[in-house]
């Protein structure tokens, strides 16, 4: 199956991960396909589902989404707060202004033009909490508390932690900006695998789908205002284009990229939406009035969070929260994963602090300006239009009786001067919000599905951003009338499993953290190397030979940078090793040609050693059928591994001896099993038993850190050419060659190891290996098992 998605992926002449791109795309093509052709069956199973997961699980997101904020101001808080999103000395990219505009764009700013004046008129007339009287003082006030409740703190904490996670894992610890990565601490390098793909696959289609029910949103408000503005017919067919033209725009701007496209967009809607609001605040019936609710409405939400955090319409049966609370905690999770990312990738050098205070405390302030503006506006418009003092006007009838929310703030808007000339700025700023959500987006998807951040083709943006118009096109075509109910139910279905990551990436990112930070100030953090999806690092491997340089594809950290005082171990394929079952000493033996290596290796055979040669062991088992090899088919192409699966011994010898890239890719690749075997034979021979395994080279520092003890053995180089004259028959100027070509490829050998010169006669380095094995070994060898050190026994 992987090898007929690489077929089809480079016969697409695309760039990404087969697996998941084709998967995600299966899942987004197959829902809109049966909702165009079965409808009914569709919307049935998607409402059942939906039902219990408001009325009968709606305590769940209760208590997630205050977890999460709980979360994120315990981290900002503590000493983690000082932690910075990429390189310990890294700065921001974005000035203050642009990083809030992109980022409130890019969030909820076009579910506020929807709900800015529908939310508060609704809870206006309808007062969900107890003991409160429709259209009374009391209910205008719980009524914006429970707006600013439902766009506040609760919800940015939603997406701040997604941006936590991926700010963390993809410039901290330099893993793939996915999912996934956050599930490092816990999957290892497993995230490379099904259970990671998996993973990602639900984040992308959760961010389709999450991403279509807000175009949606749009799509209603926008075909209702048309409709009061010029005339035009609310009906399937003019949403559908106007989904259409929002959609097309939105890809355009993902063409132009992150820095021309969206940062512009987001500046003008910044700008647009302000004006829009300080035109609604000028003209207001009572502007001082909304001024000082305005003032008034900071103080009451943070009263009111308390009753309102853990609400949930108890004696309703869960009727309210079901219908609000728990749609809204859904619908901002599962597109959470996008502005996540997207956050985090305009946030990258700041702190864990400074992020989450920004990012809860601005966008907070900015609702509770934007909804006491337009709240209380539409407030003190429908009394003065009332019929009598405590009754509903023409506004809350159309709202809240009536239900027709998508046209509230047109509505609203028709009591003011400049009706046409204002709505049409309106219609503006909400097609360019939803331009935004949907051009990120489409940037986003494409990044989690490739596995990086640097450009690929752009039929893969311009997939993305038609995926999103298409899945909002067929739930609101073949909805009909029902379009916002039908739009809702998929996203609270779709949004439950997405809470659940979310919930333990919050939790593994806490762990991540305990892992890397440092106590010392300023405070100091373990750094990591960068990680490509394996299919992206061999796809650039074939192309530049050097890139190993620059990328690994498991998860490990640079040799020396671990903090100060380090309690956890990160779940690395190193740390796995040294917590599986092992040797009870393992050496490593190394050294170059005629440094009397085999002789070393025949002694501590002789003293009761398990001596595994690497190269021939690794011949033994890389056998047609072994899953490594269909991996170094991947790396080496057939150019070493022929169609039968056999590999071409002298060829990649060949291939490994001339290039250092080359010899790397293949010890990532065969290391694991080899070494996974060798400390098999070891523990059959015993639990106390010695392993030495013999290299020809130690790749890297990480190679180190796999074995117990490193032994290197080192010989004048005119011994050794000596040697190779005298044991080869070679003349004096092929054994210098051999000597020197071996030099060259043998990397310097970092980290703690030991040394054994070998200048003298076979006799003397026995001695020097015996006195090695019970000055060094032999006590290391008590003390894994228990036992007294034997030097000091006596």
């Amino acid at each position: 199956m992987n090898s007929l998605l690489t077929r089809l992926h480079d016969r697409l002449g695309l760039r990404t991960s087969p697996a998941v791109f084709f998967s995600a795309a299966a899942v987004i093509i197959l829902f809109t396909v049966a909702m165009g052709l079965f409808p009914g069956p569709v919307q049935a199973v998607f409402g059942a589902a939906a039902h219990w997961l408001r009325y009968d699980v709606g305590w769940f997101y209760t208590l997630a989404a205050t977890l999460l904020l709980a979360v994120c101001l315990i981290l900002a808080v503590s000493r983690y707060g000082r932690v910075r999103l990429g390189d310990d000395d890294a700065s921001p990219e974005y000035s203050g202004l642009a990083w809030f505009g992109m980022m409130f764009a890019a969030g909820v700013g076009a579910v506020l033009m929807f709900w800015g004046i529908a939310e508060p008129m609704t809870h206006y007339a309808l007062p969900p909490l107890e003991g409160t009287e429709p259209y009374s003082d009391q209910a205008a006030v719980q009524a914006l508390n429970i707006a600013n409740f439902h766009f506040g703190l609760h919800m940015w904490a939603i997406l701040v932690v997604p941006g936590l996670c991926f700010g963390y894992f993809t410039y901290k610890r330099n893993l793939p900006p996915r999912v996934s990565s956050a599930f490092q601490p816990l999957l290892g390098d497993r995230i490379h695998g099904p259970i990671g793909k998996t993973i990602d696959v639900i984040a992308i289609v959760s961010t389709v789908f999450g991403m279509g029910v807000s175009t949606g949103l749009g799509a209603l408000q926008i075909n209702a205002g048309v409709n009061y503005v010029v005339g035009v017919p609310v009906a399937g067919w003019v949403q559908a284009l106007i989904l259409a033209v929002i959609t097309a725009v939105a890809v355009a701007s993902a063409l132009a990229g992150l820095d021309k496209g969206v940062k512009r967009l987001s500046y003008l809607n910044i700008v647009l939406a302000v004006a829009l609001m300080l035109w609604v605040l000028m003209w207001a019936a009572s502007s001082m009035d909304v001024v000082r609710g305005v003032i008034e409405s900071f103080g009451r939400y943070l009263g009111a969070l308390p009753l309102l955090t853990t609400f949930n319409d108890t004696l309703g049966g869960g009727t309210w929260s079901g219908d609000w609370t728990v749609f809204y905690w859904a619908w901002t999770v599962s597109w959470a994963p996008f502005v996540g990312m997207f956050v985090a990738r305009i946030s990258r050098g700041r702190t864990i602090r400074e992020f989450v205070f920004a990012s809860l405390g601005l966008p907070t302030a900015f609702v509770i300006v934007w909804m006491g503006v337009y709240g209380y506006s539409a407030i003190f418009a429908d009394r003065a239009a009332a019929p009598e003092a405590g009754t509903g006007g023409p506004l809350a009838q159309t709202i809240a009786v009536e239900g027709n929310v998508q046209v509230a703030l047109f509505r609203f808007l028709q009591e003011m001067p400049l009706y046409l000339p204002i709505a049409v700025l309106a219609l503006i700023v909400i097609v360019i919000f939803f331009v935004t959500s949907i051009d990120s987006g489409a940037l986003v998807m494409d990044a989690m599905a490739n596995g990086h951040e640097d450009l690929a083709p752009r039929r893969q943006r311009v997939f993305w951003g038609v995926s999103v118009g298409a899945v909002c096109t067929a739930i609101i075509v073949t909805a009909g009338d029902d379009g916002l109910n039908a739009l809702q139910e998929v996203i609270i279905v779709i949004g439950f499993p997405v809470m659940v990551l979310t919930v333990l990436q919050a939790l593994l990112l806490l762990q991540a953290l305990r892992e890397d930070a440092g106590a010392a100030r300023p405070l100091r953090t373990r750094q990591w190397k960068r990680v490509l999806p394996p299919e992206e690092y061999h796809r650039r491997a074939r192309e530049d030979a050097t890139v190993r340089e620059e990328y690994a594809i498991r998860p490990e950290f640079e040799v020396g940078t671990e903090p100060e005082y380090e309690t956890h171990t990160p779940n690395t394929w190193h740390a796995q090793q040294s917590a599986a079952r092992r040797a009870a000493v393992s050496v490593g033996l190394t050294g170059g040609v005629a440094s009397g290596k085999s002789a070393v290796a025949a002694e501590f055979e002789r003293l009761g050693a398990v001596v595994v040669d690497y190269d021939d062991l690794m011949r033994e088992i890389l056998v047609p059928g072994h899953p490594a090899v269909d991996e170094l088919r991947d790396v080496f192409t057939a150019e070493v591994v022929a169609d039968d699966g056999t590999v071409d011994w002298l060829a990649l010898d060949a291939l490994t001896a001339e290039s250092p890239a080359a010899r790397t890719r293949l010890h990532e690749v065969v290391a694991p099993v080899v070494r996974a075997e060798a400390d098999r034979r070891a523990t059959d021979a015993g639990e106390s038993s010695v392993l030495v395994v013999d290299l020809a080279l130690l790749v890297d520092a990480a190679d180190v850190r796999d074995f117990d003890q490193v032994l290197e053995v080192l010989a004048p180089a005119e011994v050794r050419v000596a040697r190779l004259m005298d044991e080869r028959g070679l003349d004096r100027e092929q054994a210098w060659a051999e000597v020197d070509a071996d030099e060259q490829r043998r990397p310097a050998l970092g980290g703690t190891h030991t040394v054994l010169a070998n200048e003298g006669d076979r006799a003397e380095l026995e001695r020097s290996v015996r006195d090695w094995w019970d000055e060094v070994v032999e006590p290391a060898r008590a003390s894994a098992a228990g036992a007294p050190d034997p030097a000091s026994a006596g």
